[in-house]
């Protein structure tokens, strides 16, 4: 795994009316690890709040950020999540576009197995359980960039759960000062991107790309362990390094291979919590922490100024370094999420839970039929290992010979394909156990004697 990234972190930092304290705030994920100097407000911040930072006046309350983020990361394949097509960077718009991923109708979805190795990595690097078993759905939603009118994602039983990501930080100048802190990895999802609206504003139109249309993506879906803009950025630049380390994404932010959606909220310390906004598509770690402490101080403002706060999505504008309104979600969006019927459940295994020699259709359908037992539980049932006994082979393959004379002369005159059928016979026979090149030498052998 990446060595940890090393970060100025904002312990301590009061903001203007606001009095947030990245270190002292609520924290529902408690950090690990000590520093040397036990007093707060004694950390240097890389990027200063848009409001000049006053110190708090004595008997005022202060409040507590809280932040979450959802990480879409494009995954390093050649091809896309569910069709062959090419993934390149830059080509040509609409030169990388399937029948599929352009949703003519009776195409299929076809899951993209490099896609499936970058997940199950992913979650094992960030501490996950993998699930044996998870589940594609359909998440509906009607965007020109979607020309199916939904997307398949895994919204019921996502690949991997409960995992952790941990990140180093300072929480003052010297070296000594520095603390190891965790959050919360809920959940990672395969599923697949949209493709690109291009606004020309000029002609007062906008031009549909769907080169990106279907590529994987792995969500990450960090919990609310987080309480400030820097501290959100290190989490995310640690986790850059983990996915480019592996080789399951190069994470090349500038393009658009990790995509960050950021939630937060305010609230006083033994209050609960505030109402959340979110802040999509940020698309750079120096953005991320400067849109998180912008949208805080925003939140607090208002709250002190008697006003309230919309539960909304906002963008950020970097040029004005402030968070703009782009759409209210007090009517919460009805998705209509359903399972995807073209897909059937992903089913995983490893090769202690396999034994060798099994057939995995028989097993990657036995599995599904019969849930709560193991690979191997099946196997012995079913009998479904590879046929190891020599005289039994033997004995089924003169069988097969005796019981098909026709298939047998018509070899010896000449036909080289009969004895593709005898062996067709001899391995239905075994109930598809039997080994083809194994049964092929044995029937020359008989043959020829």
């Amino acid at each position: 795994m990446a060595a940890p990234m090393l970060r100025w972190c904002c312990s301590g930092r009061r903001f203007a009316f606001a009095r947030v304290g990245c270190g002292s705030c609520h924290r529902r994920g408690p950090p690990t690890g000590s520093t040397s100097n036990g007093k707060r407000g004694q950390s240097s911040v890389a990027q200063q709040p848009h409001i000049t930072a006053q110190k708090p006046r004595k008997g005022e309350p202060e409040w507590a950020a809280v932040v979450g983020l959802e990480i879409h990361a494009q995954i390093a394949s050649n091809s896309k999540l569910f069709s062959g097509s090419q993934v390149c960077f830059a080509a040509p718009p609409n030169s990388l576009v399937s029948f599929f991923d352009a949703s003519l109708p009776g195409t299929l979805p076809v899951l993209n197995r490099r896609c499936v190795e970058a997940a199950v990595m992913t979650g094992l690097a960030l501490d996950c359980h993998i699930n044996r078993k998870s589940l594609f759905d359909r998440k509906h939603y009607f965007y020109a960039d979607l020309p199916a009118g939904y997307q398949i994602t895994q919204q019921r039983l996502p690949i991997a759960v409960n995992g952790s990501l941990a990140y180093s930080v300072y929480v003052g100048r010297k070296p000594s000062q520095m603390v190891t802190r965790t959050v919360r990895v809920k959940q990672i999802q395969l599923e697949q991107d949209s493709g690109k609206s291009l606004h020309d504003d000029l002609r007062s139109q906008t031009l549909i790309d769907l080169n990106r249309a279907g590529i994987g993506l792995l969500e990450l879906v960090l919990e609310p362990d987080m309480s400030c803009g820097e501290e959100a950025a290190t989490a995310v630049r640690e986790l850059q390094l983990i996915l480019q380390a592996l080789g399951t994404s190069q994470a090349n932010m500038a393009e658009g291979q990790l995509r960050v959606d950021a939630n937060i909220s305010v609230h006083r310390p033994g209050e609960p919590l505030g109402i959340r906004t979110e802040v999509k598509n940020l698309n750079s770690a120096r953005f991320l922490a400067k849109a998180i402490d912008y949208e805080i101080q925003r939140q607090i403002n208002e709250l002190e100024n008697g006003g309230e706060i919309l539960n909304e999505t906002r963008s950020f504008d970097f040029k004005l370094g402030c968070t703009v309104p782009m759409r209210d979600k007090e009517g919460k969006q009805d998705y209509r999420f359903m399972p995807e019927p073209n897909l059937p459940p992903l089913l995983l295994y490893d090769s202690g839970s396999l034994p060798s020699g099994a057939d995995p259709q028989q097993v990657f359908e036995e599995l599904w039929r019969n849930e709560g037992k193991t690979p191997a539980q099946i196997v012995a049932e079913k009998k479904l290992e590879l046929l190891q006994d020599p005289e039994a082979l033997e004995q089924l393959c003169r069988s097969t010979l005796e019981a098909h004379p026709d298939v047998v002369m018509d070899l010896k005159r000449g036909n080289p394909r009969a004895i593709n059928k005898l062996i067709g016979l001899v391995r239905k026979a075994t109930l598809g156990r039997a080994d083809p090149t194994a049964i092929k030498e044995v029937l020359e052998r008989q043959l020829s004697s």
